[in-house]
């Protein structure tokens, strides 16, 4: 079962219902006899959208119909900017098969991966897993949904692929994870260990599937890749986390008390290392998407629980034993601009990440109260689903929760031309979009929905930069703005992203407490966030 689905059903097991309403564009329903996932999303030049998952029983989707064959089954699917279905393909055996990523090509085809056991039929090519009963795949189709190739990735031991992305020049990135070997002929990763142990890696593709490089990285334990980021010069990045000691190229990084750790590697478009970082500390932190801005910058969400340190001076801490969702900024070259969380002592979770003309969306789960920068929402207990949109410095602008009667995540997001956020997920039982109501048929039911422009604008251009600082820092009690005797508005924010002081006209300000805060302060058209050390 796909990690995303298990988290699912694990919120539902835990949580009472609760019901609430929000503002859609459109909700297109993925709903069949048994359970339904949507794993990968992505919005088309052509404004329509593409979507994949998994499903068990029978799938049904405007008139088209599958039959699954046992387990879980493959899907994916395109609907035109109408949200009107153009064609759908369905694909498994009798265990378990799912897409876990796609992306659009330049010229408009439509690249997907996943995972299969034993044999999987593709058209009119048969694939096979090898000596291995699981098998990786990645295939490529026209516009219209006709296979162009697919080919099988085997690999001795647990595998899996968890991002794709479509460069430039036609060719195809994947990342993911495998435990002894991965078999992307004529390159072969071997993490050299039978102990259980999983390593990441990176490859690319040329437009026919032949592989150009991979990379792998781990050590011992666990380093798995659960994200993968396109770069503006063509380079990659990919993201996740790591439980002992792993390795990237020459850099090493251990865990802290070997519970996972974040980690963040950026590599060439040839496939040349170029750095890697950590951010970790005392429990659980992983990376679960990454986004690129057209800077270079990198933007990364996941889930943390207890203290992540990103560097000596970004660290963030959470109030419970549940996770919280986390975003981080790092500049082109690896230095951590800065680092937020946000949640309360339930669970919130971060499981996609888009950035676009000044526009960072987050999408995930949370339970109970959610509060960004002032904005808020309450799921009264049940799990609900969330987008929340940030401008590039990491300001909360707006936040859209997507309610269900007992459980919704939305596991996958995407900005599409013009803005246009997309949003993919799973509910049970029921989920509500505005006056349209969703219930599943099965165990779960799917979705993908566009949120209305008009709820969701783009972040603004960010306002000149205000000249302040703030004295003493670190320091305690009472601190100064300067230059002083200027009428600044500063808005006070704690380590989980929660306003707890704001004040109109002042050039000094008193924290309450020991900690890491946030100061936004203003005067005029000009901002500056500042991040200040309270002992």
């Amino acid at each position: 079962m796909k990690r995303l689905r298990s988290t699912l059903w694990v919120i539902i097991l835990i949580l009472p219902m609760a019901l609430g309403a929000q503002s859609w564009s459109w909700v297109a329903p993925i709903d069949g006899s048994g359970g339904e996932s949507c794993l990968a999303l992505e919005s088309l030049e052509s404004g329509g959208v593409v979507a994949g998952g998994a499903f068990s029983g029978s799938l049904e989707v405007q008139g088209w119909e599958a039959e699954g064959q046992g387990g879980d089954d493959l899907y994916l699917l395109r609907l035109n900017a109408d949200q009107e279905l153009e064609w759908a393909l369905a694909a498994g055996s009798p265990q378990d098969d799912e897409t876990t990523a796609l992306t659009e090509l330049p010229d408009g085809d439509i690249a997907f991966a996943g995972a299969f056991w034993f044999e999987l039929q593709l058209g009119d090519t048969l694939l096979s897993s090898g000596s291995n009963p699981r098998g990786l795949f990645v295939a490529r189709l026209s516009p219209q949904g006709q296979l162009r190739w697919a080919r099988s990735i085997p690999g001795e031991g647990l595998k899996n692929i968890t991002g794709l992305a479509a460069r430039p020049d036609g060719s195809l990135a994947l990342a993911g994870y495998f435990e002894q070997n991965l078999n992307l002929s004529p390159s072969f990763l071997d993490s050299g260990r039978d102990d259980g142990s999983t390593f990441a890696f990176l490859a690319t593709l040329d437009g026919s599937g032949n592989t150009r490089w991979a990379q792998q990285a781990g050590q011992s334990n666990d380093t798995r890749a659960y994200a993968l980021a396109l770069l503006p010069d063509g380079g990659l990045a990919i993201g996740g986390f790591f439980n002992d000691t792993t390795r990237f190229e020459d850099t090493q990084f251990t865990a802290n008390t070997f519970d996972p750790d974040a980690f963040l590697a950026c590599y060439a478009p040839d496939g040349s290392f170029r750095w890697a970082r950590k951010a970790g500390g005392v429990i659980d932190d992983e990376i679960n998407a990454l986004a690129a801005g057209p800077d270079g910058a990198l933007y990364a969400t996941g889930a943390m629980i207890g203290v992540m340190a990103v560097s000596d001076d970004i660290v963030l801490q959470t109030i419970s034993g549940n996770p919280n969702f986390f975003l981080l900024k790092y500049d082109a070259d690896g230095t951590p601009l800065f680092g937020r969380t946000f949640g309360n002592t339930q669970i919130q979770q971060g499981l996609d990440i888009g950035v676009q003309e000044g526009l960072v969306a987050i999408s995930g789960a949370f339970a109970g109260e959610l509060e960004v920068d002032g904005l808020s929402a309450n799921s009264g207990g049940a799990t609900h689903g969330f987008v929340v949109g940030f401008n590039t410095a990491g300001e909360g602008r707006w936040l859209v929760p997507i309610p269900a009667d007992q459980a919704l995540v939305a596991s996958r997001l995407d900005i599409g031309p013009e803005g246009r956020v997309a949003v993919g997920g799973s509910y049970f039982p029921s989920a509500t979009f505005d006056a349209e109501a969703l219930t599943c048929l099965g165990g779960t039911g799917a979705f993908t929905a566009q949120l209305n422009p008009a709820l969701t604008p783009a972040a603004e251009p960010p306002a000149p930069e205000l000249e302040v600082t703030v004295f003493p820092n670190p320091g305690n009690g009472r601190f100064f703005l300067r230059p002083g005797g200027l009428p600044y508005d500063v808005q006070v924010y704690d380590g989980l992203g929660r306003l707890v002081k704001q004040w109109e006209g002042v050039d000094e300000v008193e924290l309450p407490g020991a900690g890491e805060y946030t100061l936004v302060v203003i005067l005029g058209e000009k901002r500056r966030i500042l991040r200040v050390l309270a002992r």
